[in-house]
């Protein structure tokens, strides 16, 4: 399973994938500034239901037009998911996002969240359809197995976050 979807990846990196084209802003988070709208394309959405109402969990990224990456962590089996692509702002209705259902979720075999401290948090999900790539809605780049990035190599990690532990996440902020 695993590895068709990574060679779905690999596709789509030959096809120029990871190029936004909104250039993001790379400044931190802490005392840094709201992210450009959908200059990070290929962040999703991920959102449980609770009483009617959906609520963001976690992020996430579109590696394949219809499989998202996402940590084992954010997946509880006993919880309705949906997956909402194309969203800057995820308290209002935005032109161009869509929530798309899950077909099935795959958490990797050997993620304990006892001993998280083993790794293997990361779980794939298949989305029930596939998504049509526009400016706001794009696929991510995964690098081949095996490779070694070289120290200091410039890594982003996206999301809606919270600044305090009270605030509830609504707008993107800038990457670390």
């Amino acid at each position: 399973m695993i590895p068709i979807v990574l060679a779905s990846v690999l596709i789509a990196a030959a096809l120029g994938c990871g190029t936004p084209p909104i250039e993001p802003l790379t400044s931190r988070v802490v005392n840094g500034e709201d992210a450009r709208p959908h200059s990070w394309p290929w962040q999703i959405s991920l959102q449980y239901e609770r009483d009617g109402e959906w609520r963001h969990t976690c992020g996430g990224s579109l590696i394949a037009a219809n499989w998202v990456m996402t940590a084992a962590h954010c997946i509880n089996t006993q919880l309705s998911y949906r997956v909402f692509v194309g969203k800057h702002n995820l308290v209002e209705e935005e032109a161009g996002s869509k929530a798309i259902l899950p077909e099935k979720i795959v958490v990797h075999e050997k993620w304990n969240p006892i001993f998280v401290a083993f790794g293997n948090d990361i779980a794939l999900i298949k989305l029930s359809e596939s998504v049509t790539l526009s400016d706001q809605v794009q696929l991510a780049c995964i690098p081949p197995a095996g490779t070694v990035l070289a120290n200091l190599y410039p890594c982003y990690i996206t999301g809606w976050g919270r600044l305090y532990s009270k605030w509830r996440a609504g707008w993107w902020q800038t990457p670390y």
